[in-house]
């Protein structure tokens, strides 16, 4: 059959718009967010009214073995030391905004005080220190998240996770950077306290700043979707009271779709 010129001019407009729509071509990209913050508590004598007895931080110790397994306090393994001075113990959560909530963090040295109701991912810590021979004190350093904790609000990893301290008193003699072997890493100074805990992805590094008002801080980072510790252990000489800045940071990722 003959095409009069209109419905050749017809079908071919046909032809051309079926080019044109095979060229169109839908985007889909992935975006990562992170999301870090970070806390600081002063530590002294003057805060003894949230300092933990031997018992108490033992049982401490035990609880958090139970919630996070082998990224608890003592790790895989340890070697505990006996002259134990005193502890804190701490919670730090980011939230999410919620009405009548702006969001952000909470931070407590009572862990019981923070329970928000839209968390995005919570941290536990503790800092226990130890008396030594000659004045000398080890201060004994853990933190631990779980990205996959029921009560989160959203799917996230965990990004960042780090505990360290700021001497405000006394000079840090030594610090213990953590050995690396396979999936685990140590850290110790040649006698109690020590530990070897999980390294399930990521890298690990220490920073420590020796002499007077020194400075040391275990950190990880990666993109982990599970459970991850840090501990870390130095030592300071000639302070008196233990008089400190514990620092403590926590971060997170997520992939949107834009």
């Amino acid at each position: 059959m003959e095409l009069s010129r209109r419905d050749a001019l017809r079908a071919g407009g046909l032809l051309t718009g079926l080019s044109l729509a095979g060229c169109v071509e839908e985007r889909v990209t992935n975006r990562r967010t992170r999301v870090d913050s970070s806390g600081v508590w002063p530590l002294s004598p003057e805060t003894a009214d949230a300092a933990l007895s031997r018992e108490a931080f033992e049982d401490y110790a035990e609880r958090m073995g139970s919630r996070y397994d082998d990224s608890g306090v003592w790790g895989i393994e340890a070697e505990r030391a006996e002259r134990f001075e005193t502890a804190y113990v701490q919670r730090f959560a980011i939230t999410r905004e919620t009405p009548g909530d702006p969001g952000g963090t909470e931070t407590s040295l009572d862990p019981d005080e923070v329970d928000p109701d839209a968390p995005l991912l919570v941290s536990n810590a503790c800092l226990a220190v130890y008396g030594l021979e000659d004045g000398r004190r080890r201060y004994w350093l853990w933190a631990a998240a779980d990205p996959t904790e029921g009560r989160l609000v959203r799917d996230v990893d965990l990004s960042d996770l780090s505990v360290g301290l700021r001497l405000r008193r006394g000079a840090l003699t030594d610090a213990a950077e953590p050995s690396i072997e396979g999936d685990s890493a140590s850290v110790g100074l040649g006698t109690a306290p020590s530990a070897t805990f999980p390294l399930r992805g990521g890298g690990l590094r220490s920073t420590r700043i020796t002499g007077e008002e020194g400075r040391y801080t275990v950190e990880w980072r990666g993109e982990l979707d599970g459970v991850q510790s840090v501990n870390g252990v130095c030592e300071e000489a000639g302070g008196g009271e233990h008089r400190l800045l514990w620092d403590t940071s926590l971060g997170y990722s997520f992939e949107q779709t834009v």
